[in-house]
Formats: structure tokens, C-alpha cells, sequence
């Protein structure tokens, strides 16, 4: 039986037991039927869970106790954004990461990714020694030849290549270009696989530095977004969704709540947050950037001359009127841009210089260094590849064969390198070709530094010995190099010793007082100089390709974590997909699962299957990166054995299709958005693993009781219309009441609350409760038949359609009901009541009857359909020691991180002192880059949870039924005016 959804039946079971006609059952039958399902649930759920070994220390080590944590601060090694974190470190090893408050850039945030990069610590694909030929080896024996090979390579003036991915620690780049100096033709080129360089090469020519500017949103009263999904996944999103959210507190005065207008092709995380939306597609971009910079450089009396080959593509009056908020608000403003397009970008860098930005929301004496590479360098590295005088290739950190398109990066061409070295972690495409794999240590087995932003350094510390005999990067090249150091001592040469260096590394990160930044005056003649690219629309569709918050690339492709997270606005898993708009299929005859092939005129093609995706441009295809990796082959077998699997496209073991083949590669570097490409039907259906089917938040209009009614577990305002109401809600009236009596809670009473206006719908949270309470991984074909495991779900709702619409997320986690539905049901009484509001659940008497998950109003209850597998032993590290490990038929859902409600207490007991509001955070809440969520005691008048029920934008989903619900909701709060914000669509 499926998972029940709030919008879909039961499914029934037809077991010989029951009449085909439903009138035709009889009581004898029926009682029959209900008997026997129960007595085989007790005998199922009876069954004994599997015995596991566990083994004491022989000695305690020093300064740690059994069973109490130690949390270490380091820097998040998940992508390039050098997020700040607290790693937790259970009798020696870690189990759980967290965003460290103090941090001056992340503020505490972290996101799904770097919640998810503690997997990779215990993966046990990883390489555990060096690999020479295809074959484990020693490091002794590998270090010996590589010296003979670089010592000739140095001798004959062999061309070196270093091909990295962004690399922004200060110790890393020195030892990298230690050891390039000894080669005279030597060069480091660095790459992101689903980024260009086009924003560092327009500042480079506005600027004269190549640089990206750190910006400030918490600083801007107005945000005007050009294809930047900067709430998603562009250059920093923890750090900019702190800011983004500190400038939109509903519960302030409404005129420091900013305003956000978002212009997009394909619908994005930062886009169903924007309180205006315009769809635009690419080939539109720079004309739309046009007419905003020309009526801009009218109201700042500057000269400006639109683009060659740019035409207006939205109407001339609601430019004039964005023109008009960004100019009453100069100064405090900011216009960004994340399309790989060097025109949209100069034009985006005139923009914010005549609104004066500079210097204020966008700094240039402090930017950002998480953005670095040239795409330039690139394509002269594949070029000189492709002729064959490349001699010797090192591989860091990068997958050149799966990433890279086109001439220099195919199997081929690269196997004509002489040598080639990798540094890779794990069995890659790339690595398949390398002569020698040296692997580098995982992050939490590391000493680094990171400069993220210029004049802010944060610090890596490893939190476990080496799982296998592999060795630092850094150590690797100073071995290369005769100067055998550890990479520690590197670090304390440039950042010192004794206590400073303690108490830096206790910080996690030290504010340095550099030298700001050199920049030039802005240059505005390579503005007038650029041309905007000619684009035919014809009958085809312009691509765009993106990267989910959950596989930013390829290189976590070995994470099931990160499959297994719905994505925020298709809600899909284990796989990308082609998205069209509901017009665009409808046009063409698709239809949701059909398989399509997308070609460019080249002849490359992929096929991928359809998800029909509102808000989307009707000229678009939108395709996802990341996907297609050798890497995620090792999920091809998940889920029983027994079950019957789906076929899926290509069924060749891969999760998903690579998208590669789809980029171009022109002068300017890779494009990854506005190639003309033609889709063709195939004819063939592929089931794709959807968590929601239900969509909009608008009630059908044949059961609508008036025009726009709307489903009430949504609720919404506006700035305006909360400046002007005392109360925005009021709870229903209930007459009598079934309950004998309501719970007393003399002592704590736990609550929560969510700021839907401050949610973005990331799915943080989502992995965070995964790592925390070992919720397991069912895989795709589990997910198909509604059976995800998730204890939080994430509803993304649409209000609207085709060009008037708006997007909600809403986290549906257990709402710990005083009148629990689900406690009234169960026959074994494994569902009960605390002393303190908690609705718990007694793993060791459930029989799994599941009558407690049909019952629940809001269908959060999992059910263990399987023993599902942890057969990776090392994947068995990860388990939280204080949450025990559901087995088959047990039901299971969120218990408000009660085991951290027990520590807390704990610890406020060893300190002779109350608990206090704010010792107790869950995993959801301690992980949200937004601060949505708010926990806390509810019985406590002082605390900050009480103050957030107090607000007039409380109210709770389903009161009405007299559940009497813990977990409560802040009403979504846009600034706009009321019926404003038709989503406008180019011509």
C-alpha cells in the first residue's frame, strides 16, 4: 500500500478477501479481513531487529568522555563558498555538521550540500592508498618515479598543466605555485563545471581588476536579479539568504522590508521568493538590460548607447517604473546578473555604477573570492590538448572528461598526454585515464585555509586520523618538490604559532586588516563597445542549462543524500530531466514522463525525459547539470532486490543523463544558456520519482464557493496591508469538544514556528533532520511508490497560472497535536503523549498497522517498508548514536530532536542552572540559512517561540479540525501592492 497523500486515495489491495463490488461486503468478511491484517502485523512487527557488535575502548583517550560530544569549528569543503562550520565529533569521529554562528560570512547557516558532505568522509568508494597504472600501490614507489618524470619534464622544458577547480586558499595556491617554478612552461588553469568566467571578465574591463565584488543584500532596500539564483545556488547562497532574509522581517517597521524583482527564463529558488517576477528568455536578457541601463543613465544624466543587435523585449512603462524604484533607492540598491554573458554583464556593472552602488551594496576594496578561473585560460589549455603538447596534465579536484564539451577533453585526446596525474577521491571518469592517483584527504581530515572574501580567512582542521593512506595535496607537491612538509606547518608559516594560532583555530576564521583591494574608476567605454549576441528563435527552444541547490556538479554525484533531496521546485529526485512550460508541451504534444531527445544543430543530442513546470519561459528548455556521473553507478542495485523496478532512460546504472554534450563552447568560453535546440519526441515514457503531486494552492473553481478561493494553509499579506491591521488572523471558534479534558503542562510545553516569508524552500532543513535522526535512503524506485523516509516534506505550492503566477514553500514536519489524532488509533499504544507536548513513539512495541499514518491530517508519519540497506560499513559511522535505528514495520516520523531536548537538559543539570529559552535547538532550525524556523518552550511567556505566537502573523494549518497543532506557521509576506505582479513574459 502507498503512502497516503493528502490529495490522493488509498490504494486498495485486492488480496481475494473482498467482493469486487464494495456493496457486496459483507460484516462476516470484512472482520475476516481487518483480523487477519492485524495478527500479521504483530507476528511481522514482532520480528527481532539485527544484532550488532559493539566494542569498548581499552583506554580513554584524553579529554574525551563516552558519550558527550566535542564540537571543533572548521570551514565547509562542499563547494567553493567557504561556509563556516561547527563539526560535531562523537568518541572520535564526526557525526554531524553545523553552521558556526560566529562566522562572519555564513552567520551559522550551512546548506543541504555541506550537510551532506560529511558522507563523503566515510564513503567507501574512496581511493585508501595511491593507484599507479590501475593499480593499488605504496606511496614510497609512486613518489620515487613521479620524481623522475617531473625532473625530466623540467629538464626538456615539457609543457605542465595544472587543471583545478577553484582553489581560494592562500596556502594551497602558494604550494601549487612552489611547484609549478620549477617548469618553464608551466600554467594553473582553474574551472567550475557549470560556471563561467564572464562576470570576472567584465570587471576586469570596467574595473581593471578580475575580481568579483562581496555583496552586501542585507544593505539594499531594492534587489533587481537577471538569471541569478542567489538564494540557490550562485556564488554564496547561505551567506546571501542571511542577508537576503535580515532585509525582510515582516514583523518590523515595513520600510526597512526590501523589495525584490526577479528577471528569468526558467523558474528558480530566487524567483518564487521575488515579489515581482518577469519571464524573460535568454535571448531577450540583453535588450531588457538595455532599456534599464538607458532609462537609468537618463535619470543620472550620463551618456549611455544600447548594445548592437538589442531590441526592447518588455513594455517601455514597466522599465521606466523599475527604473524609477532602483533610482529613488540609489545607493541602497543592487542589480545582479548570473548569466555567463559578458555584455549582460557590463551592462549590469553600468547599471549598479550610475545607481552608485559601489562602494556600498556591491564592495570592490573587499570582494569576493569565490568565483576565480578564466574561461579564456581554459580554452587554450583544451586547445593546446587537442594538438598534443600537453606533457604532463594534473588533475585537482575537477572531472575534465565529464565536465568539459568538445575538442581537448575526450578520452582520445587526453590519453595522448604523456602523464597524467589526479588527485581525485574517488573513481571518476577522469581518473579511469590518469597514469598515477595520488588522492587527496576529505576536508574533515585536513588543515587548510580559506580567503573567501579578501580580509576574512577561514580554517580547516582535520577531525578524524586519515580513514585510508592518502595524503594532503599540499604534502603531495612538496614531496614532488624536495621540501617534504606537513600541511600543518605550511599553515602555521603563514598564520603562526603558540596561542594565537590556538585561538584562531578554536574561532574557526580570523579577520585580517589587509589593504583593500586596488581597483580602477569604472570604465565606460567597453560598455558601449559590446555587441549583444544575434539569436534566431525560429521554431526551436533556447536551452538553458542549471545547477540544482542539491548537485551543484558531478563531483557529489556518490551522495544519496543529495538524490534523494527533492529538488525545491520540481520536487523531483534521482534524476534531471528536459523542464518545459505547460504552454510549450501543450504546443508540441508532450506530456509529464515523456522521453524526448534534445540536439543542437551540431548533431550532439541527449534524451531526457519531459517535467511539465509552470513559470517557466514557453520558448525554454531547462536541463540540469551534474547528472550522468560514473560515480553514481553504485546506486543502480538500491532497493530490494525483490521489487520489480521501473525502467528509466538510458538504464544504463547512471543516475540521470549528462548535459554536457549540450554545452558549446565558442570564443568567449562554454555557454550555458540561449543555444538554439530542437526536441523531438521519442516515444517512449519514463516514471520520473516525483515526493509531490499536488500543486496549486488555489481551490478548482467547480468547488470554489467564490472566484480566487484559495486553500487556507497558505496564507498571505502584504507589507502594506500589515501596516495598516492589527491582526491578520483569527483562530476558529470551536463549541464542544470530544477530548475529556486538555493536557496540563506544568513544566515545559515544546512549540514551534515557521516564517514562511523567510523560507525559501532550500531543503537544508531537509538533510539536516536526515543526518540527524538517521533517516535512511530508500532510492528511486521506493520514491515512485510514495515511500520516502524524509521526516520533514517541504510543500511548494502555486497560486495562479500561466502569467499571474506566485510560489510558496511550506516545511510539514510532525505537529505534535495536543489532541493527536494518531494516539487515539494506535492498538498497541506505541504513539503516546508526554508530560511535555511531545507526541512519541515507542519504536519496540509498534506492529506497523500504519493506522496512525492514515489518520494524520498532515500525512508526515513514515512507514519502514523495508530493512533498508546500510551495507557500506563505513556509511555506518554517520549513524547519530543517540537516535536509534528504525527497522522493518516500524513507523517513524519527527520527535521535535528530542534527544537534543534530553542533552540540553542534561547540561543545564551539570551546570546548576535552569534551562534557558535557546539551549535547545533542533536540527532543522540550527541548520536554516534563512532563520525561519523557531523553537522553543511554549509555557515560557520570555521566550522566543511565544513572542513568534504572539505575532498577528501566526496561525496554524487545519486548526479548524481542533487537533490543536504545536507547530504553527508566520503568515508570507510580499512587498508589493495588492493584485500587482503579472508575471511578464518577453515578446
Amino acid at each position: 500500500m502507498s503512502e497516503p497523500r493528502p490529495t490522493n486515495p488509498p490504494e486498495v489491495i485486492d488480496d481475494g478477501l473482498l467482493d469486487s463490488a464494495y456493496t457486496s461486503l459483507s460484516r462476516r468478511r470484512f472482520l475476516q479481513a481487518a483480523g487477519f491484517t492485524f495478527v500479521g502485523a504483530m507476528v511481522y512487527g514482532c520480528a527481532r531487529a539485527p544484532e550488532e557488535e559493539l566494542l569498548p575502548l581499552l583506554e580513554q583517550p584524553e579529554g574525551m568522555v563516552p558519550g558527550r560530544a566535542d564540537y571543533y569549528a572548521t570551514t565547509c569543503g562542499g563547494c567553493a563558498a567557504g561556509c563556516g562550520i561547527l563539526a560535531k565529533s562523537r568518541d572520535g569521529r564526526p557525526i554531524k555538521l553545523e553552521g558556526n554562528p560566529e562566522h562572519p560570512i555564513s552567520k551559522g547557516g550551512l546548506c543541504a550540500v555541506g550537510q551532506a558532505s560529511l558522507l563523503g568522509l566515510y564513503d567507501s568508494h574512496r581511493y585508501r592508498a595511491p593507484v599507479r597504472d590501475g593499480e593499488e600501490s605504496d606511496w614510497a614507489r609512486v613518489d620515487a618515479e613521479i620524481r623522475e618524470h617531473l625532473d625530466r619534464f623540467a629538464r626538456s622544458g615539457a609543457k605542465v598543466r595544472y587543471l583545478s577547480a577553484v582553489v581560494n586558499s592562500p596556502t594551497k595556491q602558494r604550494a601549487i605555485d612552489d611547484f609549478l617554478s620549477r617548469f618553464r612552461d608551466a600554467r594553473h588553469v582553474m574551472y567550475d563545471p557549470a560556471r563561467g568566467t564572464a562576470i570576472l571578465d567584465a570587471y576586469e574591463e570596467t574595473h581593471g581588476a578580475r575580481v568579483v565584488p562581496h555583496i552586501h543584500l542585507d544593505r539594499a532596500r531594492i534587489i533587481v536579479g537577471f538569471d541569478a539564483d542567489f538564494l540557490g545556488t550562485w556564488i554564496s547562497p547561505v551567506e546571501f539568504t542571511r542577508d537576503y532574509t535580515a532585509a525582510r522581517r515582516a514583523d518590523r517597521d515595513g520600510t526597512t522590508f526590501s523589495r525584490h524583482l526577479q528577471f528569468e527564463s526558467t523558474l528558480s529558488i530566487t524567483g518564487a521568493k521575488a515579489d515581482q517576477r518577469y519571464r524573460v528568455a535568454p535571448s531577450s536578457r540583453v535588450a531588457v538590460l538595455s532599456q534599464l541601463a538607458a532609462a537609468v543613465a537618463r535619470k543620472a544624466g550620463r551618456p549611455y548607447r544600447r548594445s548592437e543587435n538589442a531590441t526592447d523585449s518588455l513594455p517601455q512603462g514597466l522599465i521606466e517604473e523599475v527604473a524609477d524604484e532602483l533610482w529613488v533607492h540609489r545607493g541602497e540598491s543592487v542589480v545582479l546578473c548570473g548569466a555567463d554573458d559578458l555584455t549582460a554583464q557590463l551592462i549590469c556593472n553600468f547599471i549598479n555604477d550610475a545607481l552608485g552602488n559601489y562602494g556600498r551594496t556591491l564592495d570592490l576594496d573587499r570582494p569576493s573570492f569565490q568565483v576565480q578561473g578564466s574561461e579564456a585560460q581554459l580554452e587554450e589549455v583544451l586547445g593546446e590538448i587537442a594538438a598534443g603538447k600537453v606533457d604532463l596534465l594534473i588533475v585537482d579536484g575537477v572531472n575534465p572528461l565529464l565536465d568539459l564539451p568538445g575538442k581537448g577533453a575526450g578520452a582520445a585526446e587526453l590519453a595522448k598526454i604523456r602523464l597524467i596525474i589526479s588527485f581525485a577521491q574517488r573513481p571518476d571518469e577522469s581518473s579511469a585515464l590518469a597514469h598515477y592517483i595520488c588522492p587527496d584527504h576529505h576536508y574533515l581530515e585536513s588543515w587548510s585555509d580559506t580567503e573567501m572574501v579578501q580580509g576574512v580567512v577561514g580554517f580547516t582542521q582535520p577531525l578524524i586520523r586519515p580513514l585510508g593512506d592518502t595524503r594532503q595535496v599540499v604534502e603531495t607537491l612538496a614531496a614532488w618538490s624536495g621540501k617534504e612538509r606537513s600541511a600543518r606547518a605550511q599553515l602555521q608559516e603563514r598564520w603562526g604559532t603558540g596561542r594565537q594560532w590556538e585561538q584562531r583555530l578554536h574561532n574557526g576564521f580570523v579577520k585580517k586588516s589587509a589593504a583593500s583591494f586596488r581597483v580602477g574608476g569604472f570604465r565606460t567605454a567597453p560598455v558601449f563597445a559590446a555587441r549583444a549576441e544575434k539569436f534566431s528563435r525560429g521554431d526551436g527552444f533556447e536551452l538553458v542549462l542549471y545547477t540544482k541547490a542539491g548537485m551543484p556538479n558531478a563531483g557529489h554525484a556518490f551522495n544519496p543524500w543529495l538524490h534523494e533531496l527533492p529538488d525545491p521546485i520540481t520536487k523531483a529526485v534521482w534524476d534531471n530531466y528536459a523542464r518545459l512550460s505547460p504552454a510549450a508541451a501543450e504546443r508540441i504534444g508532450l506530456s509529464q514522463g515523456d522521453v524526448v531527445s534534445i540536439s543542437l544543430p551540431t548533431g550532439e543530442s541527449v534524451e531526457l525525459p519531459v517535467l511539465v513546470q509552470a513559470g517557466q519561459h514557453d520558448n525554454v528548455v531547462a536541463v540540469a547539470m551534474g547528472y550522468g556521473a560514473e560515480a553514481s553507478r553504485r546506486f543502480e542495485s538500491m532497493g530490494p532486490s525483490w521489487i520489480e523496478k521501473k525502467p528509466t532512460v538510458g538504464d544504463n546504472g547512471l543516475v540521470g543523463v549528462s548535459a554536457t554534450p549540450l554545452v558549446v563552447r565558442g570564443s568567449s568560453g562554454r555557454r550555458f544558456s540561449g543555444t538554439q535546440v530542437r526536441l523531438h519526441a521519442t516515444g517512449r515514457k519514463s516514471e520520473l520519482a516525483l515526493t509531490q503531486d499536488y500543486q496549486s494552492i488555489d481551490v478548482p473553481a467547480h468547488l470554489a464557493p467564490a472566484s480566487g478561493a484559495r486553500r487556507p494553509n497558505i496564507q498571505e499579506s502584504t507589507v502594506a496591508a500589515l501596516a495598516v491591521s492589527e491582526s491578520s488572523h483569527s483562530a476558529p471558534h470551536h463549541k464542544g469538544d470530544l477530548w475529556p479534558e486538555d493536557h496540563e503542562y506544568t513544566g515545559h510545553h515544546w512549540g514551534m514556528t515557521i516564517d514562511l516569508t523567510a523560507c525559501t524552500g532550500c531543503g537544508g532543513c531537509v538533510v539536516a533532520c536526515q543526518v540527524e535522526n538517521n533517516v535512511p535512503v530508500v532510492g528511486k524506485d521506493e520514491v515512485r511508490r510514495n515511500r520516502e523516509m524524509h521526516w520533514i516534506r517541504i510543500d511548494r505550492y502555486f497560486s495562479g497560472s500561466g502569467d499571474d503566477l506566485t510560489v510558496a514553500h511550506q516545511p510539514m514536519m510532525c505537529h505534535q497535536c495536543d489532541n493527536a489524532p494518531c494516539e487515539t488509533v494506535c492498538p498497541v499504544l506505541a504513539t503516546v503523549h508526554s508530560e511535555e507536548g511531545l507526541n512519541e513513539q515507542i519504536y519496540n512495541r509498534c506492529v506497523g498497522t500504519r493506522y496512525c499514518m492514515n489518520n494524520c491530517p498532515y500525512k508526515v508519519r513514515r512507514f519502514n517498508w523495508f530493512e533498508y540497506s546500510r551495507d557500506d560499513a563505513y556509511e555506518n559511522l554517520t549513524l547519530n548514536p543517540d537516535v536509534t535505528v528504525r527497522s522493518r514495520g516500524v513507523m517513524e516520523k519527527c520527535s521535535f530532536c528530542a534527544q537534543r531536548i534530553h542533552e540540553a537538559k542534561a547540561e543545564a543539570r551539570r551546570g546548576g542552572r535552569p534551562l534557558a529559552d535557546g539551549d535547545i535547538r533542533t536540527a532543522c532550525q540550527q541548520s536554516c540559512p534563512a532563520q525561519a524556523i523557531v523553537f522553543g518552550d511554549m509555557n515560557d511567556a520570555q521566550s522566543e517561540v511565544a513572542a513568534s505566537i504572539s505575532s498577528r502573523r501566526h496561525y496554524r494549518v487545519l486548526e479548524e479540525i481542533n487537533v490543536k497543532p504545536s507547530v504553527g506557521y508566520l503568515q508570507l509576506v510580499r512587498n508589493r501592492e495588492d493584485g500587482e505582479g503579472r508575471d511578464h513574459h518577453d515578446g
